[in-house]
């Protein structure tokens, strides 16, 4: 009987050992990011987000635009942007989100180091403008936090702003999107500047005064989850 109960006790304690040596589980870092468009008439394509460390940037005012912010700017399509080399993938959503709407998704990650974010969507009723965050930390967000940020306007200096349909593939034009063929002017990105639009005397532009857009363009809100 005695040596009965001390292998029980033996066995009992081996339990506790091993579940002491059992690595925590990892921590999970969720977030809730909302987007509202806060234009009077501009479409904004399905937005991207991404979750990165600190030697990935999407863009930079004053730089050549790379391929994939090119495509995002100038076709919405923000796959490649997702899946960028540098960057880790993150989240496209499908729905696009129409002037005064708010849209919600969530992403997530168990990497500590991937502290900033980056989220994008263009203006579909542009050439090439586009808009969001890069590079935005998120270090020392505690669960409930909440920050909130203002985009602008940026022009990706890929295409010439012509306002022309055939180059315009929002609703206004339904045009092309993406062409390889860089033409505009400043070929760096920069503050755009506006649309002119047909109001304004522009007979050639298919954009209206609805598509007119002020700085900012989006409220984006986080909140660690």
């Amino acid at each position: 009987m005695r040596y009965f109960l001390l292998s029980v006790c033996l066995l009992g304690l081996g339990a506790c050992s091993d579940n002491d040596n059992k690595p925590a589980p990892a921590e999970t870092f969720d977030y809730k990011v909302s987007l509202m468009n806060l234009t009077n008439g501009q479409p904004f394509s399905p937005p991207a987000a991404i979750l990165h460390d600190d030697t990935y940037s999407a863009w930079s005012t004053g730089q050549s635009a790379s391929v994939e912010l090119e495509t995002l700017a100038e076709s919405g399509d923000a796959s490649q942007l997702v899946n960028s080399p540098g960057s880790n993938p993150g989240f496209s959503s499908t729905d696009v989100l129409t002037p005064g709407a708010l849209q919600s998704f969530d992403i997530s990650t168990t990497d500590k180091l991937l502290t900033q974010l980056t989220l994008a969507t263009m203006l579909v009723n542009t050439n090439d403008a586009f808009t969001g965050l890069t590079g935005v930390s998120l270090e020392g967000m505690q669960k409930g936090d909440v920050r909130v940020y203002y985009s602008q306007a940026y022009d990706a200096g890929t295409e010439f702003n012509d306002e022309l349909a055939a180059n315009i593939p929002g609703p206004a034009g339904g045009g092309e999107g993406f062409n390889a063929a860089r033409n505009d002017v400043t070929a760096v990105v920069t503050n755009h500047g506006g649309v002119v639009s047909q109001d304004d005397g522009y007979a050639g532009s298919a954009l209206t005064e609805a598509d007119r857009f002020d700085n900012s363009v989006m409220r984006i809100e986080v909140m660690r989850l």
